[in-house]
């Protein structure tokens, strides 16, 4: 688990540097998060689907969702809950976007990408404040998942352009499941297109 801050280019100089960066991927970001920018900032990353969080990345971590989240105990322990679960079972990057609007230089969501070469950007944002996650799928991919029906699955009406097509807000636990599957299924089409 590490927790790096920079812009992209000094990340990338630093894992060259450090000898991490062995493997070449793009710093683009690929589409601005949904109404946001999106500029990548710190990350915190599992480098192997079990790592568990170093003291340091678990406080940054928990710091950003209990400041973004509000008073609303369900969505903050909702929230704290997937991506801990989505950083246990999954090869993933979690990084804070950047604002120049806050207090503290971060915006008010979480991009969670695959933790390997930086082909298509976030396959979803994590807005704390409210649960709401929009992930990287169309209404076709959620058709092929059988999950079409879905009351929890929230249709955006966007250009057909955008890639980030499906809404799905963290309200219960059921959505907590749901979220992770359509995580995962993001996951895998980046990793195989």
């Amino acid at each position: 688990m590490r927790v790096i801050e920079g812009t992209p280019q000094e990340i990338v100089e630093y894992k060259r540097l450090a000898g991490a960066g062995a493997e070449p991927a793009s710093i683009e970001d690929g589409p601005a998060s949904p109404d946001e920018e999106a500029e990548p900032a710190r990350e915190t990353a599992a480098p192997d689907g079990s790592a568990s969080l170093s003291p340091e990345d678990h406080v940054a971590l928990m710091k950003f969702i209990y400041g973004r989240a509000g008073k609303n105990d369900v969505r903050t322990f909702l929230t704290e809950r997937f991506v801990m679960r989505l950083l246990d079972e999954e090869k993933v990057v979690v990084a804070f976007g950047r604002s120049s609007k806050t207090f503290d230089g971060l915006a008010d969501y979480l991009m969670i990408r695959d933790d390997g070469p930086q082909r298509y950007g976030a396959v979803a944002y994590l807005r704390p404040s409210n649960g709401g996650m929009t992930v990287r799928l169309s209404p076709d991919d959620i058709e092929d998942l059988g999950e079409k029906d879905n009351p929890r699955i929230q249709y955006r009406n966007v250009s057909s352009s955008d890639p980030y097509k499906i809404n799905c807000p963290l309200a219960d636990e059921d959505a907590l499941d749901l979220a992770l599957d359509l995580v995962r299924a993001a996951l895998e089409i980046v990793r195989t297109e």
